[in-house]
């Protein structure tokens, strides 16, 4: 009824900017709401919502969650990984924010198990932006271009400094990245560049990484 709000979520947001988005939509926002939604982080479903325009966050917070796990139950026979259910969000957290094409999801997945079953660093940039957190000259929560010392923060979230997958989720993968976490593709590469079209090429080693890195003009 004229009671309820259709809302979107987009996937790969992180907390604060679901937070954003309830805000301008609905009038009960509070800014307490981003402290209670924070500790779901990865499990904020991304979804069009239909919310009751008194809503409570406990409400909204459980709408998502339950459509998380109805989603994430009906997804999980596919798991070929030796991974928990929490660490499979938090990787499908990295692989939402890493593959802007559905087709590359499987295949990031597959660099980031490969690292982890390697004990290889994961040098994955998304992981720096989130640590950074507001950027106030770009107006942006995902910093744009990072630097050689935004690599070296310390911060648990600095997979270039810290080996295996981040403390927690970064972002609310969709369920296409948490479907390629469940179930990556079977490779053998260790690297991965985004041309700029957003094309991503794969490599098994750092010759070739670097030769695409050459050949990309990155």
């Amino acid at each position: 009824g004229t009671l309820d709000i259709w809302v979107t979520i987009p996937e790969g947001k992180r907390t604060e900017e679901v937070a954003e988005i309830l805000k301008k939509n609905i009038p009960t926002f509070q800014q307490s709401w981003i402290q209670s939604l924070i500790t779901d982080e990865g499990y904020l479903f991304p979804d069009t919502y239909l919310i009751p325009k008194d809503a409570t966050i406990d409400l909204i917070s459980t709408m998502m969650k339950d459509n998380f796990q109805q989603k994430f139950d009906s997804a999980k026979n596919t798991k070929i990984t030796n991974l928990t259910d929490r660490e499979t969000i938090i990787m499908a957290s990295l692989v939402e924010r890493e593959a802007k094409a559905d087709i590359d999801r499987p295949m990031v997945a597959s660099v980031i198990y490969n690292r982890i079953s390697i004990d290889m660093k994961l040098d994955i940039d998304a992981t720096l932006q989130y640590a950074l957190g507001y950027q106030t000259d770009e107006k942006r929560w995902w910093k744009k271009e990072l630097t050689s010392q935004d690599k070296t923060i310390n911060s648990p979230y600095n997979t270039y400094t810290n080996p295996g997958l981040p403390p927690g989720p970064i972002s609310n993968p969709g369920l296409a990245s948490i479907k390629a976490s469940l179930n990556p593709a079977k490779t053998d590469y260790l690297f991965y560049i985004s041309d700029a079209n957003g094309t991503n090429h794969y490599a098994k080693t750092m010759a070739e990484h670097n030769a695409n890195i050459k050949k990309y003009g990155l």
